[in-house]
């Protein structure tokens, strides 16, 4: 069992692998499950950052590399995660903090790539795109999204460009170089947070704002999901389809804010 000092990283990481795994439940996912082939997990201190051990072996990242991590709580966090899996199969998507670890870790592509992919997105990003032809949701947009375009506004001084035309708006070039020049001063790890981030919210403005700590983890869903909640309030919950999404973008959002935070303390 994991040290006392893990309950609090381990009940919030717990309470994200539940949600998951209740979703995958009866059989309605059983690709991907791998055998669990260990009984005991702990955290111990390395020479270079804290490690996960699995029956007294040291945890490695599918890229076969040792995971090492800076904070005695994200290991903690991780270790958690692995502790709640179920006792006979492993749910890899039910640990998403062990995924952006590894993720930092291993690399799969260069940082120019990764922070390349991002920028190429940035011309259709969902903050500033508006909605034309549903009037109370455009200004839905505008009152959610306001302290987003507030922070660019007085902390970058950066004007952000909207737009209702599909395929966008190219933003100013020093709009451009701020935010590329922001990605270029991350670090490994919290590169691998605002990539998913971004992914997630379908916006690297959102996420370059969360990684800043202007909105909080519940805020961040509200700007995610924004017109599908929308939509939801207009025409309804679909159960078995909204509600799916929902754990799963809930999951895609705050997963990385909480492995930003637990790289700080």
């Amino acid at each position: 069992m994991l040290i006392s000092r893990a309950r609090g990283a381990g009940e919030l990481v717990a309470a994200i692998t539940q949600t998951l795994r209740g979703f995958a439940s009866g059989g309605s996912r059983q690709d991907g499950l791998l055998p669990r082939l260990y009984k005991n997990v702990a955290v111990q201190q390395a020479e270079q950052g804290w490690v996960v051990m699995l029956d007294g072996r040291q945890l490695k990242t599918p890229g076969k590399n040792n995971l090492v991590l800076p904070t005695q709580t994200l290991a903690m966090a991780i270790a958690a995660e692995w502790e709640y899996q179920d006792a006979r199969s492993i749910r890899p998507f039910t640990m998403p903090l062990m995924s952006l670890a590894a993720t930092a870790i291993d690399q799969p592509k260069p940082r120019e790539l990764v922070i390349g992919s991002m920028m190429e997105y940035l011309h259709t990003d969902s903050l500033c795109l508006r909605e034309e032809d549903h009037r109370k949701l455009s200004n839905l947009q505008d009152k959610i999204y306001a302290p987003v375009f507030e922070f660019y506004e007085k902390d970058m001084k950066l004007a952000l460009k909207t737009t209702t035309a599909i395929f966008g708006v190219d933003q100013s070039p020093e709009t451009t170089e701020a935010i590329k020049s922001y990605m270029n001063g991350l670090d490994s790890w919290d590169l691998a947070c605002l990539e998913s981030l971004s992914a997630a919210a379908r916006s690297v403005l959102i996420g370059v704002a969360q990684m800043h700590g202007i909105v909080t983890p519940e805020s961040a869903l509200k700007l995610a999901r924004l017109e599908e909640n929308y939509q939801m309030e207009e025409w309804g919950l679909v159960e078995g389809g909204h509600d799916i999404d929902e754990a799963d973008y809930a999951v895609r959002v705050t997963a990385p804010l909480v492995f930003q935070q637990f790289l700080k303390e």
